[in-house]
């Protein structure tokens, strides 16, 4: 059985010459507000970035180099970046299941171009 698991997971994609616009904010407040409709009062609780937006991939918007489309969800991914430029791009957070965020080096003038290296490490 855990030469079966082995086989079905650890799965690699590789996507390459991605477009990163998306730029990471320089400060994430949160906020708590209260609101009151037709008389009935909620509390909300949010947060909000300044300073840019980071970019938001899913994978299955993606397709390798083969011309094979990912799937819509990868079992405990983990994302290599590798810069088509001196200029970095990097994610925001982690990875999920569904996709990851990214940013580019907020020095570069404009988009920068990356390589995805995808890796499924299994459950």
């Amino acid at each position: 059985m855990h030469t079966l698991t082995y086989l079905k997971g650890r799965r690699l994609w590789v996507v390459r010459d991605i477009l990163v616009w998306g730029l990471a904010g320089d400060a994430e407040f949160y906020f708590l507000g209260e609101e009151e409709v037709d008389s009935t009062g909620r509390l909300l609780f949010g947060t909000a970035s300044i300073g840019g937006e980071a970019q938001d991939i899913r994978f299955t918007d993606l397709v390798d180099y083969r011309g094979n489309n990912l799937p819509l969800s990868i079992d405990s991914p983990r994302v290599l970046i590798r810069p088509r430029s001196s200029y970095l791009a990097y994610l925001i957070g982690e990875e999920s299941n569904t996709g990851f965020k990214i940013a580019r080096d907020a020095s570069a003038p404009g988009p920068v171009s990356v390589d995805f290296f995808i890796y499924e490490m299994g459950g």
